[in-house]
């Protein structure tokens, strides 16, 4: 007798919470993101036995909520034909050094649309922005800002 939609969906809701459920649901959205994999159960693995970021080492956390610690699977967007996996980042590192850009250089990309360089970068969850008329110009920002942040976050922990 075949089942009914309530039976498939809790069939379906229960199998989602089992390991080999979510480790499917995992990888799915991966692919979904654009993420390429030779050995996806050895991408899944080396996802799940990473417990520190690879960029700023803190503690990972997997969270249906996104937090700054949340895990994350880092990709190349621009290479769409072959392994484009990078790292396992917390969600920190992973929004602030986006490599995906026009200039090569993290936090800084092209805006066709107005014909100017832009400078992005969350800091204690506040977007900081600015605009120039060159790239030399947004990267000299950028080490410029970045610099005085990390003076200000040493003069904060003394």
């Amino acid at each position: 007798m075949p089942w009914t939609k309530e039976e498939a969906a809790e069939y379906h809701r229960a199998y989602r919470q089992t390991p080999r459920g979510k480790k499917r649901g995992r990888i799915g959205k991966w692919r979904q993101r654009g993420i390429i994999s030779a050995d996806w159960d050895a991408t899944h693995e080396y996802f799940m036995s990473t417990t520190h970021c690879e960029k700023c080492s803190v503690l990972l956390t997997i969270d249906k909520r996104i937090t700054r610690t949340t895990k994350c699977l880092d990709h190349d967007h621009t290479i769409k034909d072959r392994v484009n996996i990078r790292a396992v980042l917390c969600h920190a590192c992973n929004m602030n050094d986006r490599c995906d850009n026009t200039s090569g250089v993290p936090n800084i990309n092209y805006m066709k649309v107005r014909d100017l360089w832009k400078y992005e970068k969350k800091v204690n969850g506040v977007r900081h922005q600015k605009y120039f008329k060159t790239k030399e110009d947004a990267i000299r920002y950028k080490y410029e800002y970045e610099s005085r942040q990390s003076i200000i976050a040493e003069d904060a922990r003394s």
